[in-house]
């Protein structure tokens, strides 16, 4: 059975990781990331702004090769920032300058239909 691909909403919660998902196995693939989109499981977190500054997303400690994507979550077909790879292969990261209030919709998907631990790691800069 598949899990329902929106793992919840975290409110404005930031932390190393302020969530987990235990595996990604079991959830849909609800959605299809504009870089290296593949046939991937996905699990998706919505995050408010606490105030206008710089933050980073990460998924460092995730247990496989990840892509993360983030969109406007009240007009989802707007990607604000997609990655595959940060310094490492398995680990995506974004950093953005973001409005207070804005809600985010956070995307991590496998690469080539990995799946595995999810560690989505939020930090303001």
């Amino acid at each position: 059975m598949e899990a329902q691909t929106l793992a919840g909403d975290l409110g404005s919660a930031m932390g190393a990781p302020v969530a987990t998902y235990p595996t990604s196995c079991t959830a849909s693939n609800q959605w299809a990331t504009t870089c290296r989109s593949g046939s991937s499981r996905d699990v998706s977190w919505v995050w408010r702004v606490p105030e206008t500054a710089t933050y980073s997303f990460s998924t460092r400690n995730s247990n496989f090769d990840t892509i993360m994507e983030i969109r406007n979550y009240k007009a989802t077909n707007e990607v604000l920032k997609c990655n595959d790879d940060t310094g490492d292969l398995l680990t995506s990261g974004i950093t953005l300058t973001l409005i207070k209030g804005t809600q985010l919709l956070i995307i991590v998907e496998g690469y080539g239909g990995e799946c595995g631990n999810v560690h989505l790691n939020i930090v303001k800069r």
